[in-house]
């Protein structure tokens, strides 16, 4: 082959160049024979037939991907004629697998004396490697959506987002591995692609979120996507095995959500948490309470360390009666957190406890609680109860917790039986074998284990047989519909009969009235807890209730 017009020095100064790296792809056009060099990096990653070819049309541009074909073919002509003397463009080009990848090339020409083209240089940068594209699932990332966002909004146009995410991907990649994790996000961004391009522009996010532009879009618009998308991924083949995939789902609409990238982008995730909290499967648009939930998030959370890192002030607790239910002793009371500050008034359990489990504050909070129980359990030893104490799971999962738990109880001068430790469902547990061996360990110093929340999340019947549970507490939302639905009454019937041949305790909670109480004892629980008997109460108005062997119900004193 006829090598290019380059004398030694330059072809020695292309070779040094072209081998500082296998990432950028150097070449040099000879327009006195038509023909091009290309370093050894681009001949290997474009599948190019060698270092220099003259049929650019086969070689290169039919590489590139169709829709941009024409930009590309103008942008050379616009060299030709003299009209640009800078090549910078960006594209997507096949590389030798086959696979479409963004790249950005740029060179310059040089002319004769005449003024004709002589020589043209220049790189092309992988985008792909940059951030523009996804290697795992070839989708656009955040960072080109951003981009995107950015310029729609800078030349005023009009559009709706759709953000989704993958329902426990994480189990996904436990059971199967993170290879076929991998695979199962190709495949989807192979469905999205198929089914959607026509639709919207598809990014890859974080992890397993994946957004959805639509260019001039409507509320409408995103609903009817949303319903598309469910029905896409009823059912996804991934490496022969069939996945029933969910979702979460959040949208929003541009510019009226937001005229910056991070608000438009901060208002999604907003409205993507609400949607998980809530379990919608419908797409939550953003609205202005989630941000200002998520600012009285932020700021509850910054309380509740300080709270922390002051001695645990504002936190106190509450304890409520656990009744025999053949006597009407009270045997236990459950110990209830709850914390006062200033700035959060009316805050609630429900508010600030998935926050100290969030941040990991439960550790030491929890510590805190089990201390003062043990405290006042001392203070007041003559009375007959126990007190009832939750442990999230990841409480349990603390290494330090059953030596702190014992070291308090020798502190206080306290059996373990006046100590029960209540499994809450604040944590999803996965495997059951490491947690049935950290309860039986505490059951083997003598504390007593309940399962609480029963009939709602872990807390189910084929997790039961693993649990070295004494007593089980049946969920309050089971109990309050036991007058009214037959189901849930043969339900707890059943849960009951089962415990006790099992030999464990059933404590039945949310008990309000006479009807639910004669109900949950005819159908065998053992103790109830509920407003019927009283609400939680301050420690020393508790005390002062119930310091009888013999307590009345509220309703017939």
């Amino acid at each position: 082959m006829e090598q290019p017009v380059l004398g030694e020095l330059d072809s020695t100064l292309f070779s040094l160049l072209s081998a500082s790296s296998d990432k950028t792809y150097f070449y040099m056009t000879d327009f006195h024979t038509n023909i091009t060099r290309w370093s050894k990096s681009a001949v290997k990653y474009f599948g190019l037939s060698g270092e220099y070819i003259t049929d650019i049309d086969k070689e290169w541009i039919s590489k590139i991907h169709p829709d941009h074909i024409n930009a590309y073919r103008a942008h050379l002509q616009a060299m030709m004629d003299g009209t640009i003397d800078y090549h910078n463009i960006e594209y997507q080009i096949r590389n030798a697998e086959g696979v479409y990848v963004w790249v950005n090339c740029k060179g310059r020409i040089s002319l004769d004396a005449n003024g004709n083209p002589e020589y043209f240089a220049g790189y092309v940068s992988n985008l792909g490697r940059r951030n523009k594209i996804d290697p795992i699932t070839n989708l656009f990332t955040m960072f080109e959506f951003r981009s995107d966002i950015d310029r729609h909004l800078s030349n005023g146009a009009s559009g709706a987002i759709l953000l989704m995410s993958i329902k426990s991907f994480k189990r996904i990649n436990d059971q199967y591995g993170y290879r076929f994790g991998d695979a199962t996000l190709f495949a989807l961004a192979q469905k999205f692609l198929s089914d959607f391009k026509n639709r919207a522009k598809i990014y890859r996010m974080d992890g397993a979120d994946f957004s959805f532009i639509i260019e001039n879009g409507t509320k409408k618009d995103v609903e009817d996507l949303h319903r598309y998308l469910v029905r896409s991924l009823a059912n996804l083949a991934v490496n022969d095995r069939i996945l029933h995939l969910d979702f979460h789902a959040s949208a929003t609409v541009y510019p009226y959500d937001g005229d910056t990238v991070d608000q438009l982008q901060n208002n999604l995730y907003y409205a993507l948490d609400f949607a998980k909290k809530e379990n919608r499967t419908d797409p939550v648009f953003y609205v202005e309470k989630f941000y200002l939930a998520q600012t009285m998030h932020l700021r509850m959370t910054e309380a509740l360390k300080e709270s922390v890192a002051h001695n645990f002030e504002g936190f106190y607790f509450m304890l409520q009666p656990i009744i025999d239910g053949e006597d009407g002793t009270c045997v236990s009371a459950e110990a209830l957190m709850r914390w006062s500050h200033p700035d959060f008034p009316k805050v609630g359990p429900m508010d600030f406890i998935p926050i100290l489990e969030e941040t990991g504050l439960i550790i030491p909070v929890g510590k805190w609680l089990i201390d003062a129980c043990a405290k006042a359990l001392a203070t007041h030893a003559d009375l007959p109860f126990k007190i009832n104490i939750n442990l999230s799971y990841r409480q349990l999962q603390d290494p330090s917790l059953k030596s702190f738990i014992i070291e308090t109880i020798q502190k206080y001068d306290l059996p373990a039986e006046r100590l029960t430790l209540e499994l809450t469902e604040s944590c999803h547990v996965d495997d059951t074998t490491e947690l049935a061996k950290i309860l039986q360990s505490l059951k083997d110093e003598g504390f007593s284990i309940a399962l609480d929340d029963f009939g709602t999340g872990y807390a189910s019947l084929t997790v039961l047989k693993d649990i070295p549970a004494d007593i089980v507490k049946l969920d309050h939302t089971m109990t309050r519909t036991i007058t009214n639905k037959p189901k849930d009454r043969s339900l707890v019937e059943f849960i009951c009969g089962f415990c006790h041949k099992t030999d464990i305790q059933v404590c039945a909670e949310g008990v309000e009235n006479e009807e639910i109480l004669s109900i949950v004892k005819n159908a065998g629980a053992n103790q109830i807890q509920g407003y019927y008997y009283d609400r939680p109460l301050p420690l020393e108005k508790f005390c002062n209730r119930f310091h009888s062997s013999k307590i009345y119900p509220i309703a017939s004193r």
